[in-house]
Order: C-alpha cells, then sequence, then structure tokens
C-alpha cells in the first residue's frame, strides 16, 4: 500500500530551489506586465463539476481529463483549462463587457505516457471578452511580447494563422466530416505529399482557386508575401475578409516596431472546433514546445449565458522558464557570509544584529544549532566565513582561519557590537 509514497505521479515533477524562485518570478512579472496594461485579475477554483467543460467544440479532450465524485455522487474534474471557467465567471456573474481579464495557475491534462508532456502545468494569460474588431487580438499580441520581453526572452516568434480561412475552403469544397478529419492532420502536419494524394483520390480540379489554395495551405508561413499569395487565390469574399483581417493585424504590430517578433501561418490549425478567427502560436529558439497559444474563440462565451465575442491567448510558464534556463541558466544564491548562533534568551539581540548585517548588504542568516560547536561544523559545511555568537554575556565574532579563531569581542548592543 505504501509503494507509491516516495514517486510523483506521472507526468507531474518537484520545482526546487533556484528554479522554483525563477518560476515565481516569472508568474510575477507576467501578472505584472498585464496588469499595467489594464486587465484585472481572475482566479477560479482548482477543482471544476465536468459540466463546465462538457460541450459540443470543446477544446479538451473528456479523455485528458482527471475526473473524479464529490461526496453527493457528482462528477467533478482538476480544472484542463483556464478559459472555459473564466467564461463560466463571467456568464454567471452578469459582468459588463468589453472585460480585460488575466489570470494564473496550473492546469491538468492527462497526455499519453513517452509523449514528454507533463500533467500538470503552470499558465498566465488574457482573455479580452464583448470586443469583435481586430484590436482586441493587437492588444493580445502586442500584451504578449512586451510579458515576454519583461521577463527576458529575446529570440521568439508568434505566428498568426486564421482558423476562418481553413473553414471556408472546408465549406467551398463540400468535404465530408471524414475526410476534413483527415484534412487537417495532413496541412497542420505539413504533409505535402500526403495533401496531393489526398487531392488526387477526392478527384479535385487542379485548376480550381480553391484547390489550389488548399494545395499551398501548408507552404503558406513567412511574411506578407504569404499573405499576397493567399490573396491570389481566395475565391470569394468570405477567404479574402479572412486573409485581410490577418493582413491588418501583422501590419499594425509591424507598425508598432515588433514586426521581427511576428509571422503568418496559414497552414496553422488550432482546435478547429473551438477557435472561430484568428489564432496564435508562440515558439522560443532555445525549445520545440510552444510557450503560448491562443485566438479568437466567439462562440464559447453562448454557452454560459450571453453570447460574446472573445479573444485570449495562455503562456507556458514552465517552458518559458526552461528557455530562460537554456539562454542564462540561474545562477546559485549569493552564499551565507555571517551564521548568528543564539541562545533562546538571546533572540532578539541576534535578531537585531541579523538586521543590521543585512542593512550593510551582508547575507546574514540566524543558525538552527543548539550548540556553538554545531554552529561552527554547519558553518564549516555550508562554507560560511563567520560565525558571530549571541548567546553568552558578550557578543564574540569569530572566522575561519584553518580553525575558527575569535576575532572580535564585545558588549552586549549589536549596535555597539558592529561599530567597533
Amino acid at each position: 500500500m505504501t509503494k507509491w509514497k516516495r514517486a510523483n505521479p506521472s507526468g507531474t515533477r518537484d520545482v526546487l530551489f533556484e528554479e522554483c524562485t525563477l518560476k515565481e518570478e516569472i508568474e510575477q512579472r507576467l501578472r505584472r506586465v498585464f496588469i499595467s496594461r489594464g486587465y484585472e485579475e481572475v482566479r477560479t477554483p482548482t477543482i471544476e463539476f465536468y459540466d463546465v467543460f462538457s460541450f459540443r467544440n470543446r477544446p479538451i479532450d473528456e479523455e485528458k481529463m482527471y475526473k473524479f465524485f464529490d461526496h453527493h455522487g457528482r462528477i467533478l474534474v482538476l480544472r484542463p483549462d483556464m478559459t472555459i471557467p473564466i467564461a463560466r465567471v463571467v456568464g454567471s456573474t452578469m459582468m459588463k463587457p468589453p472585460l480585460k481579464l488575466t489570470y494564473s495557475g496550473n492546469i491538468f491534462r492527462a497526455n499519453k505516457s513517452m509523449t514528454g508532456k507533463y500533467n500538470e502545468l503552470t499558465q498566465t494569460g488574457i482573455e479580452i471578452i464583448g470586443v469583435d474588431n481586430l484590436r482586441a487580438e493587437i492588444e493580445c499580441i502586442v500584451s504578449a511580447i512586451t510579458a515576454l520581453q519583461d521577463v527576458g526572452l529575446t529570440q521568439f516568434k508568434i505566428e498568426i494563422g486564421q482558423v476562418k480561412l481553413y473553414k471556408s475552403i472546408v465549406k467551398k469544397l463540400s468535404l465530408t466530416e471524414e475526410d476534413e478529419a483527415i484534412l487537417r492532420e495532413y496541412i497542420e502536419n505539413k504533409s505535402y505529399t500526403g495533401l496531393s494524394q489526398f487531392l488526387e483520390e477526392k478527384k479535385f480540379d487542379q485548376n480550381d482557386e480553391t484547390v489550389q489554395l488548399l494545395q499551398r495551405l501548408p507552404r503558406l508561413f513567412g511574411g506578407l508575401d504569404v499573405i499576397d499569395e493567399a490573396e491570389s487565390l481566395a475565391a470569394n469574399a468570405e477567404m479574402k475578409e479572412a486573409i485581410q483581417r490577418v493582413r491588418d493585424i501583422y501590419e499594425t504590430v509591424e507598425r508598432l516596431g515588433y514586426g521581427h517578433y511576428i509571422s503568418v501561418d496559414l497552414g496553422m490549425i488550432q482546435n478547429l472546433d473551438y477557435y472561430t478567427g484568428v489564432i496564435f502560436r508562440g515558439y522560443a529558439h532555445e525549445v520545440g514546445d510552444e510557450i503560448l497559444s491562443g485566438g479568437r474563440y466567439d462562440e464559447l462565451m453562448e454557452h454560459f449565458g450571453e453570447s460574446l465575442p472573445a479573444t485570449g491567448l495562455a503562456l507556458e510558464v514552465d517552458q518559458i522558464v526552461r528557455v530562460l534556463k537554456e539562454q542564462n541558466p540561474p545562477s546559485k544564491e549569493e552564499p551565507t557570509e555571517v551564521l548568528i548562533h543564539y541562545s533562546l534568551e538571546t533572540i532578539e539581540e541576534a535578531e537585531r544584529l541579523r538586521a543590521l548585517y543585512i542593512k550593510e548588504g551582508v547575507k546574514t542568516e540566524l543558525s538552527m544549532m543548539s550548540s556553538l560547536e554545531e554552529t561552527f561544523s554547519f558553518a564549516r559545511a555550508n562554507k560560511v566565513a563567520a560565525v558571530v555568537d549571541t548567546s553568552g554575556g558578550k557578543l564574540k565574532e569569530y572566522a575561519w582561519k584553518e580553525k575558527w579563531e575569535l576575532e572580535k569581542e564585545g558588549e552586549t548592543s549589536c549596535v555597539t557590537f558592529k561599530s567597533r
């Protein structure tokens, strides 16, 4: 019964020491950037009812949810997503749009073993609810760029895609649901050969503009020239409008001076049934996994009340930590320079003395050892150069020189002792 008590569940890990400090710092810095841009914080429970995530076009497969029962027999889940609970909050509290919301927390998804993916992830993100124009997408992209810059990332790209374009192509070609699923896999995996064979098997007219656009879709990634090519092949107003939205966003972000952080990928298909328009995916040079994802999801809010347009994205904090560790391995904290030994009767004096050292920029801590000899041993093991003993009638400072030698002895007042 105790065989697992020293192990972590699959897909989870302990975060220790410098990495833990770095992760906490990144979350706080991302949070401060978003708050400074006018986003208001929300926090939702780690445990939600299964019904919150049980609807058509949900982004998380049921098999990936951690499910269990409460004492009434109702199905609960560990939160597998942050956006859907926020939609629940907005719908149930009747918040007045437009809203700019930010969050940070852990999500839980049961990935297949041996994939290298963790099942517990930390996300910090933003949601803009009630805005249907492209200001929402631009605000999301610029907020993400400034946040990533603030935490120290310099080499990253945010790819801009357009689900609406793909949906328009599928609708015009009248593909079945089964054929569309096969097609989606070819495009998402940029399988040029598979896509060509698929189009040949379906006997589509190779001279048709829509077929030509579909065949080019996996290759349409890069800059404005990609948008130009897509526009030249667009067969109807719906496709042209979808492509124009990408152009407008790209050109606006470029005018703001962030052009080198963005690119276009019209072959990017990301949770097709969930997103309804422009989508985002961000990568850093040091890691292969995405550091952000998101997009427009105008059909989600209607599941929780009023139908509202919405756009958002999530930053993957664990991946950002990984990138920063690759760029600049975290340095160990400055070692303790002074260790203060004390008795319980002299703890006030020890704390005052520590405060004086800290004020002077000397890293100092109180000893946890009950005897001076144990404090000396601990100091040697941890390369602490000086020990101050406050436990007797006088304050004594020792320094290591082949052995512990008394360097200074003074009054019981730490202020007087430090000034000598």
